[in-house]
């Protein structure tokens, strides 16, 4: 970070992706990573013995595999609480874990089964179950109730999130369990068996490789590897061409960045953020939380597009097409736009917005050593008084708002612009 100026997560990613695979004690298969269902789906493959020319696949790899980047802008006004929330998905398929896991699993043609109950002890039940097949096991929960995130009760029944189960200690009644950090962690099974209950329609939802082929994956060969990086190009096309999620389709396309950039300034409409974002607590949500998504919340930094950069070099290098490494840099470029526009939403000439943006920083770096859940909590805390304290007394003045989103929205039309040339490179590769 102090080298480079990145993110916390931007640094950590460089330093994951340049070192071999860890033997971590208590837990040969677990496996740091940046995106939690990217992470959690290369730790199966890895248990798999999945491998390439001897070497075991990257995060970068698993996540351009599984379908690479896609978009989502989402903005939400509740009017009778005068409430605005504003939201940034970079992730191929970031709102379905289980459509994008069993996409990259059917390509790997992997035999996996997926649990789901509404009662918890059949839910728990069913968890022991699938680790008696030996292999680790995906879970989803909600992550405001794992004490590791200390995230508080405003994220209750809304963190969608997904860990690895390693194994449980019935014993001392912990589970050992994998959330992208760099060791294992354990959890109380009462707080595990909460977390996976609390987001009814996740349905205590556990996702298994099957011991038919489990832990016997063949030797993935020049052929179908490459086979697999196409099918993830082809993935990730469709996915921005033709959204999954139909009845916000216009959301989840390129086009809804050029509808954003026309809400953001010059505006009067009722969906502006002048009338909606205004300053204050909405303005003050929407900024931190355009930082947030991009440079944290989706992973690795850039919104995804630095991961899809990584995984495109590799993918270059490794099949000799230099059409992909020529396309890592497109991503590349617009990784660091991405991070621009974050940087430019939380002002560095501003105390409150420096200072906050240096406590997300903060927190993921907690998030991913042992530092002590306490310090994490403090983290927290400074930030919600900061937002408070920001909310009620905005620092900017009015003409210093108006030219941020002015600044912001011409970002955001440089990188609709950006993305959209790179689709289209994208689209004739794999055409």
């Amino acid at each position: 970070m102090s080298k480079t100026g990145e993110s916390y997560t931007t640094a950590r990613r460089h330093l994951l992706s340049e070192g071999d695979v860890p033997a971590i004690s208590g837990s040969p298969s677990h496996l740091p990573g940046s995106i939690p269902a990217t992470t959690a789906l290369r730790v199966l493959l890895h248990h798999a013995k999945a491998s390439h020319r001897g070497k075991a696949l990257s995060e970068p790899m698993v996540f351009g595999m599984a379908g690479g980047i896609g978009i989502g802008v989402f903005e939400f006004f509740y009017e009778k609480e005068d409430v605005a929330t504003f939201f940034l998905g970079g992730r191929h398929s970031w709102h379905d874990d289980l459509a994008y896991s069993r996409a990259l699993l059917d390509d790997f043609e992997l035999k996996f089964a997926v649990s789901e109950t509404l009662g918890e002890k059949k839910a728990e039940k069913d968890l022991h179950a699938a680790l008696q097949t030996g292999a680790p096991v995906i879970a989803w929960v909600d992550a405001a109730h794992l004490p590791k995130r200390q995230i508080g009760c405003a994220w209750d029944s809304g963190y969608y999130h997904v860990v690895t189960v390693y194994s449980i200690n019935d014993e001392t009644g912990a589970a050992l369990i994998g959330d992208c950090g760099d060791q294992p962690i354990e959890v109380p099974l009462d707080i595990l068996r909460t977390a996976r209950a609390r987001i009814k329609k996740q349905k205590n939802r556990v996702l298994f490789i099957e011991p038919a082929n489990g832990t016997a994956l063949s030797i993935i060969d020049d052929a179908k590897f490459k086979k697999l990086i196409h099918s993830g190009l082809r993935r990730c096309s469709d996915g921005l061409h033709n959204p999954a999620m139909t009845w916000a389709a216009a959301n989840f396309k390129l086009d809804a960045l050029e509808r954003w950039a026309e809400r953001l300034h010059g505006s009067s409409s009722k969906t502006s953020w002048n009338n909606r974002f205004k300053p204050g607590p909405n303005l003050w949500r929407g900024l931190t939380w355009i930082y947030d998504s991009i440079e944290h919340y989706s992973g690795g930094g850039g919104l995804c597009r630095l991961m899809m950069s990584d995984f495109l070099s590799e993918a270059g290098e490794s099949t000799g097409d230099r059409r992909l490494s020529a396309l890592a840099e497109r991503y590349k470029d617009l990784g660091a736009l991405w991070s621009d526009l974050a940087h430019a939403a939380l002002p560095e000439e501003v105390p409150q917005t420096r200072r906050v943006r240096e406590l997300y920083s903060k927190k993921a770096e907690f998030l991913s050593d042992e530092a002590p859940t306490e310090e994490l909590a403090g983290v927290w805390k400074e930030i919600e008084s900061i937002n408070d304290d920001a909310g009620e007394n905005f620092p900017m003045s009015p003409a210093a708002v108006d030219d941020l989103l002015e600044l912001l929205k011409r970002k955001v039309i440089g990188i609709h612009e950006a993305e959209t040339v790179a689709l289209a490179e994208l689209d004739r590769i794999i055409n």
